[in-house]
């Protein structure tokens, strides 16, 4: 077969050690291999996203110190390839935009272009609506647009059979992932698997795809064992609730299960539980919010329209992911004022599901807390999107008023198999490594050894030129000349 890695995200854990898992697989069973490589030449990307030479330095060292643990060197060549047409196309594509709803909207081609770039930068800042940068922007879509044609340039010369890149969801890799739908070659984007021993494989399109998903999570119950599907979907429930989270950090091993001072029992509790807003603003529109703007703009007018039930008392739980966090919806949020509304701050210890065991209903916007709750026994209310919308364990309203009609009745719990069968799958998604050995969330082997930078000459040497603190308004000279000059490469 012959075989295309795309090589991105090497200096982010555990994704360049996927790389290399694939990389080896298929050079172990003689396949032809080739690895498309930025030496350099992206003048924005996620990992460096400013364009510090010393950052370019130690994802090509790393990448390069990978190669001594894979059977052979695969073939090496620069992604780079562009005719004069593709530069035209480039230079002529708007690059200025107000605000990030006005990026998302770009697209060239079928390739959603502002959607990818907006993701990116929405990730890296934590915030749905960050002020956007004009020439950050422009760097990005002239390196986004020279990924995409050279892509496509690339596919139309070669003989490939399957193209392997990261996650798909992100500005350079959805460039890879669109380049092969448009050139009908099969993609598959890797991603973390259901805990740290297993990376996951999604065929031509994300982890992201809410319909794909919701599809493998039905067929992954209906095919499996009746008896060890019930017991492995248990099980991931049951270790979730006593904090131990294999596929990701965990936010609970601390905390207590002591209830908020002004509990009270004769009261009417309802928990809402939040998730990251900028989360959900990098996906695309199969994740829009059916019922609000936006998780503030619903919990917000859920408190406004609950203010005066004397009957009934929220507690608005801030998930504990957003405790370094500061952006405006949060901000919104921590000023929400109403008698019945106590809010629970992402620092708290006060224990998720101990809340949960205690309340009478659970609101969330797509937090697997909504499924959580399910299991727990607790009637649970989807105000948003997730992969478990429609899936029957939760309520589903249609509109606010719904919502808040569910709020006003006797709900009982919905089906605890439908939580189940979503367990199962998170449970068991994915390829265990056979040849990379995470140690925790951030580290682990390859083959025995840790695949790290070399701290080398010329790395030091580019810290001095690049990234002089005795000089730095030299160094920040040479910096944005050499990135402007490599910016140019990409215009006729």
């Amino acid at each position: 077969m012959n075989i295309v890695i795309f090589n991105s995200h090497t200096l982010l854990a555990s994704h360049y050690e996927t790389e290399l898992e694939l990389l080896y697989n298929h050079l172990e069973k003689g396949d032809r291999v080739v690895q498309l490589i930025c030496d350099s030449d992206l003048p924005a990307c996620d990992i460096n996203p400013f364009y510090q030479p010393e950052a370019c330095e130690r994802c090509i060292s790393k990448r390069k110190n990978g190669y001594a643990s894979l059977p052979k060197i695969p073939i090496i060549r620069s992604f780079f390839n562009l005719t004069e047409d593709d530069k035209i196309r480039i230079k002529q594509t708007p690059k200025n935009f107000e605000s990030i709803s006005e990026l998302k909207k770009l697209k060239v081609d079928e390739y959603e272009l502002g959607y990818s770039i907006a993701s990116s930068i929405i990730s890296y800042f934590r915030d749905p609506n960050p002020q956007l940068d004009p020439k950050w922007v422009e760097r990005y879509i002239i390196g986004c647009l020279g990924v995409y044609f050279s892509m496509i340039n690339y596919l139309k010369s070669n003989q490939t059979d399957l193209v392997y890149a990261f996650n798909g969801r992100l500005s350079h890799t959805k460039a890879v992932l669109q380049a092969c739908k448009f050139m009908q070659v099969k993609c598959l984007l890797h991603e973390r698997g259901n805990s740290m021993p297993f990376y996951s494989l999604f065929e031509n399109t994300s982890i992201h795809d809410l319909k794909n998903t919701q599809r493998l999570i039905v067929e992954t119950w209906e095919n499996a064992d009746p008896i060890e599907r019930v017991e492995k979907a248990t099980q991931w429930f049951q270790t979730r609730i006593g904090g131990k989270m294999e596929n990701w950090f965990s936010f609970l091993e601390a905390q207590t299960f002591e209830l908020p001072e002004n509990w009270d029992e004769t009261k009417k509790n309802i928990l809402i539980c939040n998730s990251s807003e900028d989360e959900f603003a990098s996906l695309n529109d199969e994740w829009k919010n059916h019922l609000y703007l936006n998780q503030t703009d619903g919990i917000i007018k859920i408190i406004n329209d609950t203010k005066n039930l004397e009957n009934i008392h929220i507690y608005l739980r801030i998930h504990p992911h957003l405790a370094k966090v500061n952006n405006k919806d949060l901000s919104d949020l921590l000023a929400l004022k109403s008698k019945n509304l106590t809010i629970i701050p992402a620092s708290s210890l006060i224990s998720t599901y101990n809340l949960v065991n205690h309340v009478s209903q659970v609101i969330t916007f797509g937090s697997t807390i909504g499924m959580e709750a399910t299991f727990m026994g607790k009637p649970s209310i989807l105000a948003g999107k997730s992969f478990y919308y429609n899936l029957g364990g939760t309520y589903d309203p249609s509109s606010h008023l719904e919502l808040i009609q569910l709020i006003n009745s006797d709900l009982g719990p919905k089906s605890k198999e439908k939580a189940l069968m979503f367990a199962y799958y998170f449970g068991t998604f994915g390829v265990r490594f056979k040849h990379y050995s995470p140690e925790d969330f951030g580290k682990g082997k390859f083959k025995g050894k840790y695949i790290e930078s070399d701290s080398s000459l010329k790395l030091n040497l580019i810290k001095f030129f690049f990234d002089n603190k005795v000089l730095p308004k030299l160094s920040e000279w040479l910096r944005l000349l050499k990135r402007e000059k490599l910016t140019q490469r990409y215009l006729p």
